[in-house]
């Protein structure tokens, strides 16, 4: 009891130091991109035939705004550790056993259920490193912005119409990376019945740098860079009175992120034959962390799972998840997940933990519509009821989504 009360103690501290964090004065890191030359856009240079120069004000604003939109709306949150653990109880003697099947699954789910009145608690370190987002290298991502006009006509072969074909075009470079430290418990009311939460910390960084350049078409339709000119003068360009062509922004900041609560029910298990055993997972997603600062997703989400496992020579358990997520905040954004896997037991105190684990959003919102990654990890129990862990989730499609080559997790848990 003592034990489970100091762990109940170091939860609650965990949180009020969360809170603390997240009541610290915020920065807009969420509009990073899209504040990048200003609330106004970019302004070029006023000249005699445009004495103040915005027709490149609207495109600049929609398409910063959109990257914006783009990059923020693919930050979700990651798949944390499974609630199986690899122990049973001797009830005889109170202690934790390691059972004679594999020491549980890492980021999926079993049907078996912890065991009542049993505690316990993990810690797990994760790094995510982006790299891509749609299929395009983050540090290499190109934007072109039109005249306002320009629907008025651009016809290279009209010189009326020339200056209306000039483009701005933005080269950025976007570092975002994200290091989360989640602590996470899971407490058997019965048996058959389990409820956990998950607290993540996260340390968000994001930085954009872009630099942008004037191109014009020439009468015989060839993309240049400069502008059109009228005789010697420049109808468009950069200079002391217009927007900086370079411009950089971003930060770090580090918080309180969105708390998961869930709970498990195993309602059919060892029923014999090939019969596999039966569990209904539900998690809830609490807004907890703060939006604009990118340490949450500013909504609540609502998820169901239908979880299925059976274990084949004492060894070896091959396990499917499935079931729907609802983002009540934007339903677009609603997921059906799934996961495909198996864990095995290698040696008696090691085992290796195999998945695919996917995600498709129904109506095809255009960012991140169906993700897919490959799970590759192992548990290890040197002594007594520890357990270390080691996971990587390697991407199998990086056209899809906000992407980083590889995520790495450690962590280590303890049966009370």
């Amino acid at each position: 009891m003592t034990s489970r009360l100091r762990a109940t103690t170091a939860a609650l501290l965990i949180l009020w130091i969360g809170w603390f964090a997240r009541s610290a004065e915020a920065t807009d890191l969420k509009n990073t991109i899209r504040n990048l030359y200003g609330i106004q856009g970019i302004h070029v240079e006023p000249s005699p035939f445009f004495p103040v120069e915005t027709s490149f004000q609207a495109s600049s604003l929609q398409g910063l705004d959109g990257l914006n939109s783009q990059l923020t709306s693919a930050i979700g949150v990651p798949s944390f550790n499974s609630s199986v653990t690899g122990f049973t109880f001797d009830i005889e003697r109170g202690i934790p056993i390691r059972t004679t099947e594999s020491l549980g699954p890492l980021l999926t789910e079993r049907a078996t259920t912890l065991g009542a009145r049993k505690l316990n608690v993990a810690a797990t370190y994760t790094r995510v490193s982006f790299t891509k987002l749609e299929g395009k290298d983050l540090d290499n991502l190109s934007l072109i912005f039109r005249r306002n006009d320009v629907n008025e006509g651009c016809d290279p072969s009209i010189p009326q119409s020339l200056a209306r074909c000039d483009t701005i075009r933005a080269a950025l470079k976007i570092d975002l990376s994200e290091d989360i430290f989640a602590f996470i418990a899971t407490y058997g009311l019965t048996s058959v019945w389990d409820v956990g939460l998950i607290i993540p910390f996260t340390h968000v960084r994001l930085f954009a740098r872009t630099s942008a350049d004037i191109f014009h078409v020439d009468p015989l339709g060839i993309t240049s860079p400069g502008t059109t000119r009228s005789g010697d003068l420049p109808i468009h360009q950069f200079g002391p009175n217009s927007t900086p062509p370079n411009a950089s922004g971003g930060g770090e900041e580090t918080g309180l992120g969105d708390i998961i609560l869930r709970t498990k029910y195993n309602f059919l298990r060892n029923y014999g034959g090939s019969t596999p055993d039966l569990a209904f997972l539900f998690e809830v997603k609490l807004p907890t962390g703060d939006e604009k600062r990118l340490l949450g997703t500013g909504g609540t989400n609502l998820a169901g799972l239908l979880i299925a496992s059976k274990t084949y020579g004492r060894w070896f358990t091959p396990h499917v998840n499935v079931g729907y997520e609802i983002n009540t905040k934007d339903l677009e954004q609603n997921t059906i997940r799934y996961a495909l896997g198996f864990d095995a037991r290698l040696l008696s105190e090691l085992s290796f933990g195999a998945d695919v684990i996917g995600h498709l959003k129904p109506d095809r919102s255009g960012i991140g519509d169906h993700i897919n990654d490959l799970s590759l990890g192992v548990k290890w129990n040197p002594m007594s009821a520890w357990i270390f862990r080691l996971n990587f989730q390697i991407p199998l499609d990086k056209n899809s989504g906000l992407r980083a080559d590889f995520i790495p997790t450690i962590g280590v848990e303890y049966l009370f």
